[in-house]
């Protein structure tokens, strides 16, 4: 036991005394490539939490494991977080605001506003359409595999994710012609939802979300730095009345306070707080994967989730606590972010070549994703299994008998998973190498049709999302 003790003692102290050589630390509080790590690790937990509601629903509510006043591991918070994909989707619109808002304030602070206002101009086109290229291929993808009546074993599947999400094929293709250009059209409208991939409904915020980033910037990055941040702040308290109203997912507060984050990155402050980052990062860090752990439903479960809808009723605007899980999902991700930036240890470890790449391929993990669940996932789940009659519900109260594959065991699960995870990894990483590339190329020419200039030269392609970040200079 002795033994056993004195080997813990001194694994935790190596722990603690863990340093990063000085160059290192310099470097890491430069670099901004830890936020594709962040991104990169936001797509795959909002992939997991559409894995959770195919499979384990019984880890949506806070509390309890069946038969039991005690929650699952997996139910408690942070570890939550694996089906808590609105918290993720949080990330996703921060660190747009951050990334986006980088370049610009990086010239603003050296006093080349002319050309902050010539980078916001010419990038403000291919933003919108980095965003809907890729989404318009994915459902055409989508939408063509589902005439092909390839998503038919998802349709009929137990697993609640897969049987909701899964359109049936339209009776002939005329009609399927039709249905495409509908869902194409609902992607972009408020209050609709794409049928062919339903995680494309956080599209139509991505693109909000990137148009009140670019008017925001170009109203702050003639101001000051401390006037940036204050009109910054005063636009995210200010939208959250427009989000209560139109009912999105506080797209302004975590767009606006991601741009805040980005001119608090480009400030001295990171570096003043550095050598605190142990003492000040992890109690952050904890709070921030707390509030993202906020449950969608049955708050009133868990009492430390009662206790954080209490204590939003009582001090939150009341316009600001319609959808707390969103609202805690965005607060919890603007602390994360913070945590992140004052340490050059979670800098360093999410600048990690592995992650770097899953922040690459993340938008394409998000837009396709949704394919292998409904093909792949639901092949691998249900091999070898029989359908069964089961008893279901109308809204009514009334019974009625389907037919459906049941769920596996835990082992087909999980099997099932880690096949739908490696086949999403490789068809991201092929989409990001040879599908952007073209999309670049076709966003470069209607660029230069609508401003009336012709590209000399190719454009160096970006993975969307501004994955390619910029490192600061000082």
């Amino acid at each position: 036991m002795s033994v056993m003790m004195d080997r813990a003692s001194r694994a935790l102290q190596q722990f603690v005394s863990f340093r990063l050589h000085p160059d290192v630390k310099e470097h890491a509080m430069k670099d901004t490539g830890w936020a594709d790590g962040l991104r990169g690790i936001a797509a795959v937990f909002v992939v997991s939490s559409h894995v959770v509601i195919c499979y384990a629903r019984a880890l949506v509510p806070p509390c309890c494991a069946f038969f039991s006043t005690q929650p699952y591991l997996f139910q408690r918070p942070v570890f939550r977080l694996v089906a808590s994909g609105h918290s993720w989707v949080a990330i996703f619109f921060i660190l747009m605001g951050f990334v986006n808002a980088l370049k610009p304030i990086q010239l603003a602070r050296t006093q080349q506003v002319d050309k902050a206002l010539q980078k916001l101009a010419s990038s403000s086109f291919s933003r919108i359409f980095r965003l809907v290229l890729p989404a318009t291929t994915a459902t055409i993808i989508s939408w063509f595999i589902c005439n092909l009546d390839l998503y038919s074993m998802s349709a009929q599947s137990d697993a609640y994710w897969l049987y909701t999400n899964t359109p049936e094929p339209s009776p002939t293709w005329a009609d399927a012609v039709l249905d495409l250009f509908g869902a194409l059209r609902a992607t972009w409208t408020y209050g609709d939802e794409n049928e062919y991939d339903q995680p494309q409904w956080a599209l139509v915020y991505l693109l909000q979300g990137s148009i009140m980033i670019i008017s925001a910037l170009s109203l702050v990055v003639t101001m000051t730095p401390t006037w940036r941040t204050i009109t910054l702040l005063f636009l995210a308290y200010w939208s959250l009345n427009w989000s209560h109203m139109t009912a999105d997912p506080w797209v302004g507060l975590c767009c606006f306070l991601g741009i805040a984050l980005s001119e608090l990155s480009l400030s001295d402050i990171p570096k003043v707080l550095a050598p605190y980052s142990p003492y000040i990062s992890p109690p952050v860090i904890l709070i921030s994967l707390i509030f993202m752990s906020y449950p969608s439903s049955y708050a009133e479960a868990a009492s430390w989730s009662l206790w954080l809808r209490e204590l939003a009723t009582q001090y939150f605007p009341s316009h600001a606590t319609f959808a707390l899980e969103r609202m805690y999902g965005a607060l919890g991700g603007v602390l994360l972010v913070i945590g992140i930036l004052i340490s050059p240890h979670a800098r360093w470890a999410l600048s990690r070549p592995p992650l770097l790449w899953l922040g690459k391929v993340s938008f394409a993990i998000y837009l396709i994703h949704g394919m292998f669940l409904r093909t792949v996932f639901a092949w691998a789940l249900h091999l070898g299994h029989s359908k069964q009659t089961m008893t279901e519900h109308d809204p009514n109260g009334e019974e009625y008998h389907v037919d459906r594959y049941p769920l596996p065991g835990n082992f087909q699960c999980a099997l099932a998973t880690v096949i739908m995870g490696a086949c999403v990894g490789v068809a991201s990483h092929f989409w990001n190498l040879k599908l952007e590339p073209v999309f670049a190329r076709i966003t470069a020419k209607l660029e230069g049709i609508v401003t009336g200039k012709v590209e000399t030269e190719p454009r160096e392609p970006k993975s969307n999302g501004g994955a390619i970040l910029p490192l600061r200079n000082d």
